[in-house]
């Protein structure tokens, strides 16, 4: 049997696995690429593989990287099934829909520009492409969704068993554990990770552990360094909120809407209701994540027992005073007047929506602290404010960084080394291999270096598109 790496190798996004046993053709994620233009332009490369002939989709979860590109399947002929998890599925009908608005309003946009006919030398339109697809697309991409609950194995009778494993990463995430017979009917049990969350957080369940495997693909995203202690970070956050209110400046969290919103809007709510920030309005600026906040309201039993502890007591972890959700686009430009406030707003990397606005308005504010809670990939705006870039650029206008920036990696959704370290050791010696992916090529080198000298197992870091046989 034969697996192709057709995204995340060496980079961190457009996750696609292309599975071929002999017997079934199948992938596992095919999410959009995002970053640099060069990975972006991958987006609109054909597949490796005929969609026609697929027939599964593992989708491990909701968050764009990972499901990104499952509209264009359906145009291209996928007739099969996809699998996931009922959360999954919910959070990836929103992500799906809202960016295929965004694509369609862009287009729209252009489309009604008057273009220059000359009389300009210096005047230059930037060409928008036709959406990749539609919100009609993705309204036809939720009908060929079956959703199983974690834990239970299931068996195609067709050369594929399957049993979903709670990923701790957000909300639904799973990990897939896959007994496939090839050719000559021999059966191997491949394991995928997706993305694996990091252990301790408030809202979703640790990973669960796997016992046992013939191939790993892990993901390695943070394999080069630990995250900061939870309870330190929450000290440090609420030491950046009351000293920026003192200044009476703005705090922006540039945040993605699957998880992360709901992760930093949990802790707000603890730290109003235990009293230890007050009249500090927060703004969650984000359509997305509000929808998401709904669907975390729908699934409770998927909460850790944290968050269940809350629920019993009758406190909602998204609602609390000073709490306000922002609708239309002008309610999020009414917020440039506002001073000593928290908005929170997407997009995660700040390469898009409604944080750009924020930070144009902020970020030449000496008064105005940035907090950074998630993985910013290369070429993106945040990953230049991480970097400590004195200046960037923000609708084609040089900007210089006056603001504050904070990066509170204990926020993250993503398991640390030590967190992946303590996941493959549960497989023991079983291995022949274990693949590492979804990380950039010196983080993912030096984790495959330090998990075969550690676990004693053959790692493996895929290029993109390569082939694989499985023995």
């Amino acid at each position: 049997m034969n697996l192709q790496f057709c995204g995340a190798a060496k980079t961190v996004t457009g996750s696609c696995f292309y599975m071929d046993t002999g017997k079934l053709k199948f992938l596992v994620d095919c999410g959009s690429f995002q970053g640099t233009p060069e990975l972006a332009q991958l987006n609109y490369e054909p597949f490796p593989f005929n969609p026609s002939e697929l027939d599964y989709v593992f989708l491990t979860h909701g968050h764009f990287d990972h499901c990104g590109r499952l509209p264009l399947l359906i145009k291209q002929g996928f007739r099969g099934r996809i699998i996931s998890t009922q959360p999954t599925r919910e959070i990836a009908r929103v992500v799906l829909l809202d960016a295929a608005g965004l694509q369609e309003e862009e287009f729209r946009r252009w489309s009604a520009r008057p273009k220059d006919r000359g009389e300009n030398p210096n005047y230059r339109e930037r060409e928008v492409r036709e959406p990749l697809y539609t919100t009609d697309d993705v309204n036809e991409l939720m009908t060929f969704f079956d959703v199983y609950p974690y834990g239970d194995s299931v068996d195609f009778k067709n050369g594929v068993e399957f049993r979903m494993r709670d990923a701790g990463h957000i909300l639904g995430s799973a990990m897939f554990e896959l007994w496939l017979e090839n050719g000559d009917s021999r059966v191997r049990k491949i394991v995928f990770s997706g993305d694996l969350g990091q252990s301790g957080q408030r809202i979703v369940k640790d990973p669960d552990l796997v016992r046992e495997a013939d191939y790993v693909i892990v993901e390695s995203t943070y394999g080069d360094r630990s995250h900061r202690n939870k309870d330190e970070t929450l000290l440090e956050f609420l030491s950046i909120l009351k000293d920026t209110q003192q200044h009476g400046g703005n705090v922006l969290i540039p945040s993605f809407a699957i998880e992360r919103a709901q992760e930093v809007l949990y802790e707000l709510n603890l730290f109003f209701e235990n009293r230890l920030l007050t009249d500090m309005p927060v703004f969650l600026d984000s359509p997305m994540a509000s929808e998401t906040v709904k669907i975390f309201k729908q699934f409770p039993n998927f909460y850790d027992e944290d968050a269940r502890r809350l629920l019993e007591k009758g406190d909602n972890p998204f609602d609390f005073p000073g709490f306000h959700e922002t609708e239309s686009a002008e309610d999020s430009k009414r917020l440039v007047s506002k001073r000593g406030c928290v908005i929170i707003a997407g997009s995660g990397m700040c390469n898009g929506g409604r944080i750009i606005h924020h930070l144009e308005n902020n970020i030449e504010n000496s008064k105005t602290s940035i907090v950074i809670v998630g993985y910013q990939v290369e070429g993106t705006l945040g990953r230049k404010l991480v970097d400590g870039e004195p200046e960037v650029y923000i609708k084609g206008r040089r900007m210089e960084v006056r603001a504050k920036v904070h990066t509170l990696g204990g926020f993250s959704a993503h398991a640390d080394q030590n967190d992946l370290r303590y996941w493959l050791r549960g497989f023991g010696h079983t291995p022949r291999r274990v693949f590492m992916v979804h990380g950039e090529e010196q983080v993912a080198n030096k984790f495959a270096s330090d998990m075969k000298e550690e676990l004693a197992v053959d790692t493996y870091v895929p290029s993109m598109f390569e082939s694989v046989t499985l023995e």
